[in-house]
């Protein structure tokens, strides 16, 4: 089994470590816990499981009562099932639905701005990494059937799981409000995982309460108990097509990548209403700027989408001396042939070059990519940097026109 990295994102910009921590089960009994910028804990991704959590007061749980049986129609509908609770226009949020409705057709639904997503995977995909779970702490706080509401408690925050897939996050002197709210006129039974330097005294709540201090750090929590069916993955829809990039590799075929991103710009679909079609068209467009940005890091602003994209494809195509992005490809393909050990984890096309991030057992495998791209192989490599540990051997290559 893989290892799962998880990770506890802060704000998007923030210049302070992020929590981050390594399990080799889907349920481990103890989970350590380490900080360090998020530049270097991303340096670990590749070749593991990546689990992301974000805060539970930036995403919206509500459920949608619709007549459908597959989460991809739930998906489709829920934003239009909802509008009308929205202050925004919809066409700003990102909807995502839970693995399967509750009873009577009730879908669970998860919110959040399109543009909070958006920042919070810009630093994984300026780095090629794709993460596999992108998740509200609340969705990944402990659940039981006993009627008892989950509450993690942390020094200035506390986030509550009310129900599968119910539950809010708030500051800590807002608790009683927001848990008075939640609660309706009837209070609930809690158990409250205490973390440290925490020293609140919730007896004075009222309820029935069960105390379980010695929480050394929140993402022990979430790391222990976050259960995918039992949760919402926030990466549906558009999102999802930036999963598994590393595991899909092999597979793709390279020219066929740019000619994806080119049928992108097509049609957003048929049989949808004028309103559906307008909302999924605006969608599908954010969606297609995104992976446009993936490809061309260089090309960050988007004015005319359609103009940009068919200059890259230009670009892409190469001059007559076999300059571009497709001949670099195709370089590459052949070179990983070449040294069937190594394994890719990133790529990004930016001045005329590809750069690259490999990983691989030993230093006999870089001999060998060395060894493919002489002046025949139309393209020069140049090894940024070489890195052999624990964790096997880690490459930084660059491949450009010979």
């Amino acid at each position: 089994m893989r290892e799962t990295l998880h990770i506890r994102l802060r704000e998007p910009g923030s210049e302070a470590p992020v929590a981050y921590a390594l399990t080799s089960s889907d349920n481990p009994v103890s989970v350590l816990v380490r900080e360090a910028p998020l530049t270097e804990v991303l340096e670990l991704a590749p070749q593991r499981r990546l689990v992301l959590y974000v805060p539970g007061e930036d995403v919206r749980l509500l459920s949608a009562n619709l007549p459908v049986r597959q989460a991809a129609k739930a998906l489709l509908a829920a934003p239009y099932a909802l509008e009308d609770q929205f202050a925004e226009d919809v066409e700003t949020l990102h909807f995502a639905v839970a693995p399967q409705p509750l009873a009577n057709n009730e879908w669970p639904v998860a919110v959040v701005a399109e543009e909070q997503l958006r920042a919070w995977l810009q630093p994984l995909l300026a780095r090629g990494l794709a993460p596999d779970a992108l998740v509200p702490e609340t969705l990944a706080l402990p659940w039981r059937d006993d009627a008892r509401w989950t509450v993690l408690a942390e020094p200035g925050k506390l986030s509550v799981r009310t129900g599968p897939y119910a539950g809010f996050g708030c500051l800590a002197e807002d608790f009683e409000l927001f848990l008075d709210l939640a609660e309706g006129g009837q209070k609930h039974a809690l158990r409250i995982l205490v973390g440290r330097e925490v020293e609140t005294d919730f007896t004075r709540l009222e309820r029935d309460v069960e105390l379980l201090p010695g929480l050394e750090h929140p993402l022990e929590a979430f790391a222990r108990h976050y259960r995918p069916a039992q949760s919402i993955n926030l990466l549906q829809g558009a999102y999802a097509q930036q999963r598994g990039f590393s595991k899909q590799w092999q597979a793709w075929k390279l020219s066929a990548g740019l000619l994806a991103l080119a049928f992108l710009l097509g049609a957003a679909g048929n049989g949808l209403s004028a309103l559906a079609l307008k909302h999924q068209a605006n969608r599908q467009q954010a969606a297609n700027e995104a992976r446009f940005r993936e490809l061309f890091p260089n090309e960050q602003r988007v004015v005319n989408l359609q103009a940009q994209a068919e200059q890259q494809f230009a670009l892409a195509q190469g001059n007559a001396k076999g300059a571009g992005l497709l001949p670099l490809l195709d370089a590459l393909a052949a070179g990983l042939k070449a040294a069937p050990s190594l394994q890719l984890d990133g790529l990004q096309f930016r001045e005329g070059a590809l750069f690259l991030s490999l990983s691989g057992s030993d230093l006999a495998a870089l001999d060998q990519l060395r060894a493919y791209y002489t002046p025949a192989s139309g393209a020069h490599l140049d090894v940024q940097s070489a890195n052999s540990g624990e964790e096997g051997l880690k490459i930084r290559i660059k491949l450009s026109p010979a």
